[in-house]
């Protein structure tokens, strides 16, 4: 009871001494399953509510992501794309998306997540870069 009581006292006084308890951020994921997530996003065959969740923007941000996937389905697969170097930077996890072209190679955009509800989410500025500068189409958000 009395260990009890000092660890309660020992909360309290980093709580009121604005010390506080850090909250943890989800784990890291890696670069495979962040294009797994991405690729989920950009599937419009995927439950618009799956796809809401795994972005900053939630639904406001479905429109965007069907910008692109009905871009980069136009072009029947010769534009190949993937996550890269994912890196926790502070409260975002900063990545690149690398889109190889045929003939054009391979050129990095600069991509990012941010942290909400206990989960990764591909930021609204990054859905942004990949409807403009990846796929040339708006962006709603």
């Amino acid at each position: 009871m009395r260990a009890a009581l000092a660890a309660m006292s020992v909360v309290a006084a980093g709580a009121v001494g604005g010390m506080g308890v850090a909250w943890a951020q989800p784990p890291v994921p890696s670069a495979g399953e962040l294009t797994s997530e991405l690729q989920q996003v950009l599937n419009t065959g995927t439950p618009t509510e799956v796809r809401a969740a795994k972005l900053a923007g939630g639904d406001a941000a479905v429109p965007t992501a069907d910008n692109i996937a009905n871009r980069l389905n136009t072009y029947g697969g010769m534009i190949n794309w993937r996550v890269e170097n994912p890196v926790l930077n502070g409260d975002q996890l900063d990545a690149q998306i690398a889109v190889t072209i045929p003939i054009w190679g391979t050129k990095t955009h600069n991509i990012y997540w941010v942290e909400q509800d206990g989960a990764w989410k591909l930021s609204n500025p990054s859905a942004c870069v990949i409807a403009r500068d990846v796929a040339g189409v708006d962006c709603t958000v």
